[in-house]
């Protein structure tokens, strides 16, 4: 490691310390902001009940005043004999509007409209009663049921919202018996809502629901309508947030929804001082880690890069006689101390090695084999005559020369034989290898040791057996192939029968329990069976493909050629795989020339090849995608294109299309499941039939196969296997 390393590193550990702290100072600024956002909160939750109190106190007023007029001798006498002078005294357009009363009702027993009155508060000037409000009358809506009976809340008119307080009519003394109903109403019109504004200090808007109402007041209506009587309180921008709460009417329907505004000034506040404390820290941490990096760098890594300076000087100069300086007793002190030390011993080992070196190269120089003494840090100790020509360098440019960058070694003395291994149990170790130049060499790794059992290198021995090891391999290739031929034979006389006769019969009791013909199943019973049959009818295909590319390989495939509408099978197939493509929402779109109509060739193989093209194009396009089918003249050919707008190919794994049992890129194996011999099968059908086959690709944006035929069938009585040139492809 050089000191500038070890500063990196520092500098890396400070950073994340920094990090670390900066990470718990933001998640401590999140928390407590949170606990401000529910302290805003609960402060619009209280300036919306004071907003919602302003109301109920309008409405109590309004009862109030019902209930004091309903129950007084005069109105008693009046409801029964319905005399002029009651009205002349007491109910006059200037008595309503000081009582802010916009309407006024007396009703008896029986449900008839004794006297109404209706002015407007502001000019008080007499109005129409509101046909809505007398129908309510009519249908008994307001009328009140007893000596207690009274009634109070909204009513909506013409969506107009209005106060109604409703009192049985009874003596001054409240006593009965009750002769009828007074029903005092007050429109909630825009000067009583900015009146409620002046006394809250808040902001407020208010929609009936019979209104066009806007998005966040429907929003808000829809969730009163799972939770009444409940305030929302939510943030309307940066700098206000709101309180919306629902008034029902008197049959407890939705009537009112109001929106109280205030300022956000308890977030606001809390935000800057949390900003400013969060700031301040960040720049405390800052200033503490720059100064804890200054410190190390100046008492511990400078002295570092010292010793790595020194380590390298003498690694470099191959001077084992200097010494470091040592001051301050403590741990780079001891290191320093025991550098020197191993020093020492190098320069004494370094002596000992030179004597054996000098006996023991008169021995190894007269060997024909390779021979080279490697240290444990793999560097070539010493090298004998046959080595040092094959290396084609002196021994004095070899020695120190790491194993691995000798000049045309090319060998196993530093690739093929795990010197680890050697060096770390003890034991001999030898191989044989073929180097890049085709020449086989047989390899020994010999552990060197001292007195003591230490291992103080490896002696690597290589000799020339090219000759030899080419005529065991013609050998062994020749029983291989022998072998290989009758065993291929073997398979494709027996695998027909030994392996679909019992795969079919799993197959068919497994659809026979599916159905069950046998007696009734539970679900995980059915699910295990379905299971079954799935997995045997994938085997069996399985089989069956490869016993169909052994026969085109063996030349057995004989092709049965018969004349059928191109277009019906087109459908057919689209039917066949449209629960495939439903699954993915995929359309499959059949386009055929109108001058095509029949051809003539194998009909199965065919529909073989368009299967496996058009599955995998299903297979291999995205959600919402499209599958093209096309037909089209080619002189006295049929040329058939399946289009995707899929994943596409890669160019580095096109070349492995229509290789058996290969298929492109090892993660897309896993996500799609298949055994590689559905590409190889059709392009050995299509060369079967006369034709040949072709592709493009882009990654991303799809693929196209195509194929030509005979329109006419192949002259051929079975077709050829040979691969036209076309039949390759670019992508």
């Amino acid at each position: 490691m050089s000191g500038i390393d070890i500063s990196k590193k520092v500098l890396l550990i400070t950073l994340i310390i920094f990090g670390v702290l900066a990470a718990s100072f933001t998640l401590t600024h999140n928390m407590q902001l949170s606990n401000f956002l529910d302290l805003e909160k609960l402060d619009a939750l209280n300036n919306v009940e004071r907003v919602q109190n302003a109301i109920s106190t309008q409405q109590g007023y309004l009862n109030y005043i019902a209930q004091d007029w309903a129950c007084w001798n005069d109105t008693y006498s009046f409801i029964e004999d319905g005399n002029e002078t009651f009205i002349r005294k007491n109910i006059q357009n200037h008595t309503l509007a000081k009582l802010k009363i916009n309407v006024m009702l007396f009703v008896n027993n029986s449900g008839s409209l004794v006297y109404a009155k209706s002015v407007d508060i502001d000019t008080s000037q007499e109005t129409l009663v509101p046909e809505e409000l007398l129908r309510l009358v009519e249908d008994g809506t307001l009328l009140t049921k007893g000596e207690n009976g009274n009634i109070s809340g909204f009513v909506l008119l013409d969506g107009k919202p209005m106060f109604i307080s409703c009192h049985s009519i009874l003596t001054t003394n409240y006593t009965g018996p009750v002769r009828g109903t007074v029903i005092f109403g007050r429109y909630f019109d825009d000067n009583l809502l900015e009146s409620f504004k002046e006394t809250t200090r808040s902001s407020l808007l208010m929609y009936s629901v019979d209104d066009n109402l806007p998005p966040d007041f429907q929003a808000k209506l829809n969730n009163f309508s799972h939770s009444p009587q409940h305030t929302i309180v939510e943030p309307l921008n940066d700098s206000r947030i709101a309180g919306y709460f629902e008034l029902p009417d008197i049959s407890g329907k939705p009537a009112l929804v109001i929106r109280a505004d205030f300022p956000r000034e308890i977030y606001l506040y809390g935000e800057r001082t949390l900003n400013n404390m969060y700031l301040f820290l960040l720049l405390i941490g800052l200033m503490t880690m720059v100064g804890v990096k200054f410190s190390l760098d100046k008492l511990f890594i400078s002295r570092l890069i010292g010793i790595d300076n020194f380590v390298t000087q003498v690694r470099s100069e191959k001077d084992l006689s200097r010494r470091l300086s040592l001051k301050d007793n403590d741990e780079l002190y001891r290191l320093s101390r025991e550098i020197n030390g191993m020093l020492n011993e190098i320069d004494l080992a370094q002596q000992e090695l030179k004597a054996q070196e000098r006996e023991k190269k008169v021995l190894l120089d007269s060997l024909n084999e390779l021979a080279i003494f490697v240290s444990p840090e793999r560097d070539i100790i010493w090298a004998n005559k046959a080595a040092l020509k094959f290396m084609k360098i002196d021994l004095q440019k070899a020695v120190g020369l790491c194993l691995k960058n000798t000049p045309d070694i090319n060998s196993p003395l530093s690739d093929y034989l795990q010197l680890e291994q050697v060096f770390t149990t003890g034991n001999k170790k030898s191989e044989e290898f073929t180097a890049k130049d085709g020449k086989v060499w047989f390899v020994q790794a010999i552990p060197v040791t001292e007195e003591g059992g230490k291992i103080i290198g490896v002696l690597e021995m290589c000799r020339d057996i090219t000759e030899r090891k080419a005529a065991e391999t013609l050998l062994q290739e020749k029983q291989i192939a022998e072998a290989a031929n009758r065993t291929k034979s073997e398979f494709l006389a027996n695998v027909s029968h030994e392996l679909r006769t019992p795969l079919n019969s799993i197959i068919g009791f497994s659809d026979l329990l599916y159905e069950q013909v046998y007696g009734e199943l539970n679900e995980k019973q059915l699910k295990s069976v379905g299971n079954i049959s799935k997995s045997g009818k994938h085997l069996l295909n399985l089989i069956n493909g490869i016993l169909d590319l052994s026969k085109v390989e063996a030349g057995k495939m004989e092709l049965n050629y018969t004349k059928f509408e191109l277009a019906g099978k087109f459908n057919i197939l689209r039917n066949l795989l449209s629960p495939i493509a439903d699954r993915k929402n995929i359309q499959v779109e059949i386009d055929i020339d109108s001058s095509l109509s029949t051809i003539c060739a194998d009909e199965a193989r065919f529909v073989q090849i368009m299967y496996n093209l058009v599955d995998n194009a299903i297979k291999f396009s995205f959600e919402n995608g499209l599958v093209k089918i096309g037909a089209r003249k080619k002189g006295d050919m049929v040329e058939i294109m399946v289009m995707d707008t899929g994943i596409g190919i890669k160019p580095e794994d096109q070349s492995k299309l229509f290789k058996p049992f290969s298929q492109v890129d090892s993660f897309l194996s896993k996500q799609f499941q298949g055994t590689g011999l559905g590409l190889s099968l059709v392009k050995q059908i299509v060369n079967l039939h006369g034709g040949y086959i072709w592709f493009k690709s882009n990654p991303g944006e799809g693929s196209t196969f195509a194929f030509a035929i005979p329109i006419k069938g192949n002259n051929s009585e079975n077709g050829t296997i040979g691969l036209d040139s076309k039949a390759q492809g670019k992508r």
